[in-house]
């Protein structure tokens, strides 16, 4: 028995069947509800003793392996037997509820969501008084927070302030900042008894502890790969262009009209496009940036016909009748372009397409009905039905003039900005009324197209910007830095090199493989120079959009996966340059990622944080765990370049295919460790925002699952019964299924998993990755009997 459960096969498969048992849970979850998959899953008396048959497998092989003797192994596996003892504590001894108090009110109770009863505590809370700030001119929480006094018999009234990521403790108990009542009189607070803290903080100190030791420890196999593929040098311009423009099928009259607002008035629309505009979240920036943010989300471009995004937004304002006949509104599904009476060959609409004859909506009824289903249920059609209704809504908004708030009204309290309609109806005094008689000849001027004589009002309007909202608004400097970071396109043009660039470097590799003559080691310098200047580019990129954004580049979707691309490369950067090979598979990766963050489904516009997102933590927490997937997704490039060769496999690749996967496992190593302290520092934010660590919410417990699976990955050289090349980079090539399940999967699949039954399509990354993936395998298959074997002996 002993023997069997200090085993690396139980550890193989205890963690697969955790790994399996968490995946089938949110599949579950998604259908029958939260609470449904915690009873009969995650706290499942089943579940909870696989969590400790591991616990004692991992110690059980500390021993049998005496890794007590290799210090920092010891700290690094231990530490998960310790976190493992504080989340019992939690689980089974901690409570965690809801606490509610209006202003000039106490409360010395909580509702507790697991026991659903009211919990009595020893003190009480009154609030004093309940703030909350939003963004300039929006309706947009900045922050929030409650001051509150605790009222305690055994001690004197001590008054302290709870805010997002600022919680209070006392005598055991956490109170976090949550949310608010609707009239802003009363604050909601979650409270949070916790014993295992303690325990689980020191098994993260000892985790990190470990792993780092490990980095420099002689004996670690993270130096002996690294030692390894130092000591081998392997072999490691296609642009893609790819312009489209539209056709502009319309009369003489508005051909005539476009080309004359297309050649003049790019001077207005550089002096038009350096006013500041308030951003329905309060963000200030340029109209530049918000004229290219609208037409990018109503067309899926930054540009058309031969113009600038100031442009076509100043002419849809100042002409809405002409520009109503111009095709602007993308249009996807061949149903909806077929029910509006557009060519399936278009893929943009004009805004009059979508009403029949200048009145009715073609869409009200579509609409209705989309908007009457669960987002599971709807399929294609009625998704492009209610985005096509957003964007004719975004649509009618620049027509009307809604979004131009780039008037400060000297009245407001909260710096609140107004469009050309608010400002219309403004208070009057002696400036607003001269503001309005210049706002009215701008117009005048525009619709007569004398482009000149309106430049001249965006002047005065500038001054007024400058008169009465100096307070809130970006420099000069800064408005056109961030001018020029919207025209320069880093990342847009990053893709196209990084995809380029890649197939290149790949051609080499393998020409340098089975035709080492004709591709001289002398380009190796050469080349990794041009990977360096595209690293530095990104750099750069990254950079500017920080500074532009004031936080880190890492708060949404776009920003992710353009960090993600950029991790690709660091390793390869730094620690690769000998291996043409790996640089490709980095520069190939980056690529993919880049092109997957611009197909049009992911907004690139900046905006402000919420409350939450304002920690420390979860800066740290999203920049590591972000890095690990282009960390792992470097792994799953050579895992697939591998299979290559073992297609062709001459005696020539042996030693080619033993050095990529070492440093495929290296790779591998160093995702793994970032994407374990990227979760647990995912927990620290967590608890120390809302006072829970772990959720079970279907994007961490697929960041967990990935922990289980690139850790069997990882631990299979232990079986050398099973272990080989072969196995190993199978595995690094379907495991990042995993990860892509946890960044993409989750919001697609669980989100809608029944609209494959209404023909939804899968996500491009997903089925490209997927099919790849899939055909690699097969034909690798076919050609591998004897290679495993044969690497079997090596091994």
């Amino acid at each position: 028995m002993y023997k069997l459960l200090s085993s690396y096969k139980m550890m193989v498969v205890v963690l697969f069947a955790l790994a399996m048992g968490a995946a089938i849970a949110t599949f579950i979850e998604n259908d029958f509800g939260t609470a449904f998959a915690r009873k009969n899953i995650y706290h499942a008396l089943w579940y909870q003793g696989l969590l400790l048959l591991s616990a004692l497998n991992l110690l059980l092989i500390i021993h049998r392996t005496k890794l007590y003797k290799q210090l920092p192994k010891f700290i690094f596996h231990l530490s998960f037997v310790l976190i493992l003892i504080g989340a019992s504590l939690t689980h089974f001894l901690g409570d965690d509820g809801v606490m509610k108090i209006r202003e000039g009110s106490s409360s010395h109770v909580y509702f507790s969501n697991d026991k659903s009863h009211e919990v009595i505590l020893p003190f009480a809370l009154r609030l004093d008084d309940f703030e909350l700030t939003r963004y300039y001119g929006s309706r947009s929480p900045s922050a929030y927070s409650s001051h509150v006094t605790i009222l305690d018999k055994a001690q004197h009234d001590a008054s302290y302030t709870i805010s997002m990521n600022h919680p209070l403790s006392y005598q055991g108990y956490k109170f976090f900042q949550t949310f608010y009542d609707p009239d802003e009189k009363g604050t909601i607070l979650s409270v949070n008894h916790d014993p295992g803290v303690e325990v689980t903080y020191a098994g993260y100190f000892f985790l990190f502890l470990g792993l780092l030791l490990n980095f420099f420890d002689t004996k670690s196999r993270f130096r002996k790969l690294m030692q390894r593929v130092r000591a081998t040098t392997l072999p490691l311009f296609l642009m893609l262009v790819c312009v489209s423009q539209m056709p502009l099928h319309a009369s003489e009259y508005i051909d005539t009209y476009m080309q004359e607002h297309r050649d003049n008035s790019k001077e207005l629309s550089a002096s038009f496009g350096e006013l500041v505009v308030q951003s329905r979240m309060g963000r200030m920036k340029p109209f530049a940036t918000l004229s290219q943010e609208v037409i990018y989300k109503i067309s899926g471009k930054k540009s058309l016909y031969d113009m600038d995004a100031t442009q076509i937004v100043l002419g849809m304002f100042t002409r809405p009748t002409i520009w109503k006949k111009i095709p602007l509104i993308k249009v996807k599904t061949p149903k909806l372009k077929h029910f509006i009476g557009l060519d399936t060959h278009q893929s943009l609409a004009s805004f009059s397409d979508f009403f029949e004859n200048g009145q009715a909506y073609k869409l009200e009824a579509e609409v209705q009905k989309a908007l009457a289903l669960k987002p599971s249920q709807r399929g294609t059609f009625e998704n492009d039905v209610i985005k096509v209704d957003e964007k004719l809504n975004i649509t009618f908004m620049v027509y009307q003039g809604l979004l131009f708030k780039i008037f400060p009204s000297p009245q407001s309290t909260n710096h609140v900005w107004l469009d050309f309609e608010q400002m219309w109806q403004s208070v009057d005094t002696k400036e607003s009324e001269a503001l309005r008689k210049r706002a009215k000849a701008f117009l005048d001027t525009m619709f007569s197209r004398d482009y000149a004589k309106a430049n001249a009002y965006v002047e005065d309007f500038a001054q007024y910007q400058r008169t009465y909202g100096y307070a809130i608004m970006p420099t000069q400097q800064a408005v056109k830095q961030e001018i020029m970071f919207n025209k320069v396109m880093i990342f847009e043009r990053l893709t196209l090199a990084y995809m380029g660039f890649g197939l290149m470097l790949l051609v080499v590799s393998f020409g340098r493989i089975f035709k080492p003559k004709a591709f001289s080691p002398s380009w190796d310098k050469p080349l990794w120079i041009v990977v360096l200047l595209l690293f530095s580019v990104h750099t750069l990129g990254l950079g500017a959009r920080w500074f532009v954004s004031g936080h880190a580049p890492m708060s949404d979707t776009y920003e992710s996966i353009i960090y993600i691309a950029w991790s690709c490369l660091l390793f390869s950067v730094l620690f690769l340059r000998k291996s043409l090979l790996a640089l490709s598979g980095s520069v190939l990766m980056a690529g993919i990622f880049m092109f997957v963050a611009h197909l049009g489904h992911i907004d690139p516009e900046i905006t402000n944080l919420v409350p939450v997102l304002k920690s420390f933590w979860l800066s740290v927490h999203v920049s590591i765990i972000t890095a690990s997937y282009g960390f792992l997704g470097l792994g799953c490039a050579l895992g697939f370049f591998t299979l290559i060769l073992f297609i062709f496999k001459p005696s020539s690749v042996d030693k080619t295919i033993k050095h990529l996967t070492d440093i495929n496992e290296l790779t591998l190593l160093i995702g793994l460790v970032l994407l374990v302290i990227g979760n647990f520092l995912g927990g620290i934010w967590a608890n120390e925002s809302w006072g829970r660590y772990w959720g079970w919410d279907p994007k961490e417990t697929w960041a967990y699952i990935s922990i289980l699976l690139y850790t069997i990955i990882l631990h299979v050289r232990l079986l050398p019964k099973f272990y080989s090349p072969y196995l190993f980079a199978v595995l690094s090539v379907l495991g990042y299924a995993s990860i892509l399940m946890t960044y993409f999967g989750v919001n697609f699949y669980l989100a809608g998993m029944h609209s494959y039954a209404t023909g939804d399509p899968v996500p491009i990354p997903l089925w490209v990755y997927g099919c790849c993936t899939l055909v690699a395998v097969l034909i690798s298959l076919s050609f591998n009997n004897r290679n495993l074997k044969e690497n079997n002996e090596e091994n």
